[in-house]
């Protein structure tokens, strides 16, 4: 009993860091764009420009609307055109777009990145090392997948055919296990809207980190910026730091807030939810401790 409930925790652990890290931005987003969050039932969270995306959340881009997303590592883009929904899935070695229906214009680089990359749909996979192409994917289960620059796979997922896509050729995958490997014509690939690239692309910090900083290491990093001096701030021995807090303090610096009163010792938090990976559905139970420990928390 207890190597089961050990097993449960180390998996609770895992389950937690992979389904809830935080993978790609939206960057831009016009008219009505909705995200469903992993464990829950509707799609309810309206998508502003600089909101985090987890993995096994989902994405709906209504009528007349537009999506800019782009992911945090390698800096791949992904626009979405309208009336398009697919959910994002990430594991230690692929990242995959499980893509129900739409258009999706993706620019996928090779440097930097570290996994591979396809396109899934209920008929088609398209499998990517690096380049740029659309794919149109339609309720009556036909899949285009058209290449703009670079090459890639596709599989048809009924009959197991594959092909290869370059530059000006498309691949038309269906439902009956047909895929058809053709030239594209210049007008066939979607209207591919320019859009400025972010600079800051940080993940989210931890609040709670930031907050139990002692506050004369804040002083000494006040003083420092106040000199011009851009180099790193090297630990002190705590007698050296108090000298150096009491020197900001003779500069009339504001104090750094009061965090307020310490945190619990230890609390517990429970998630329950579930993802589909490969179309096999997943149920998730995460723990999330936390403990603290003076001014360190873990």
């Amino acid at each position: 009993m207890k190597q089961i409930l050990y097993i449960l925790f180390i998996y609770a652990i895992f389950s937690a860091h992979i389904h809830g890290q935080v993978i790609a931005r939206l960057v831009k987003a016009e008219g009505r764009v909705y995200f469903k969050r992993l464990g829950t039932n509707t799609f309810s969270e309206e998508g502003r420009a600089g909101a985090s995306i987890r993995n096994g959340d989902q994405i709906k881009v209504r009528e007349n609307s537009f999506a800019a997303i782009i992911y945090l590592d390698d800096r791949s883009i992904l626009k979405v055109r309208e009336n398009t929904t697919f959910s994002f899935m990430d594991t230690r070695n692929s990242r995959t777009i499980d893509m129900l229906k739409g258009t999706l214009l993706n620019e996928i680089k090779k440097e930097g990145r570290t996994k591979d990359y396809r396109i899934q749909t209920p008929v088609s996979v398209a499998s990517v090392k690096g380049t740029e192409f659309a794919a149109i994917v339609s309720h009556s289960g036909v899949d285009q997948f058209i290449c703009k620059e670079g090459r890639f796979e596709v599989l048809n997922m009924i009959s197991g055919e594959t092909v290869s896509v370059g530059a000006g050729e498309k691949a038309v995958s269906n439902a009956t296990g047909n895929l058809v490997q053709a030239p594209s014509s210049p007008g066939e690939y979607p209207p591919d809207p320019e859009i400025e690239e972010p600079l800051d692309l940080e993940p989210e910090k931890d609040t709670k980190m930031v907050e139990s900083k002692p506050k004369s290491t804040q002083k000494v990093q006040v003083k420092q910026i106040k000199e011009n001096k851009i180099e790193q701030v090297e630990p002190e021995q705590p007698e050296e730091l108090e000298n150096e807090a009491e020197e900001v303090d003779d500069q009339n610096l504001p104090e750094s807030p009061d965090t307020g009163p310490p945190p619990k010792p230890f609390s517990m938090g429970l998630g329950i939810g579930s993802a589909t990976l490969d179309g096999v559905l997943y149920n998730q139970v995460s723990l999330r401790p936390e403990i603290n420990i003076g001014k360190i928390g873990i």
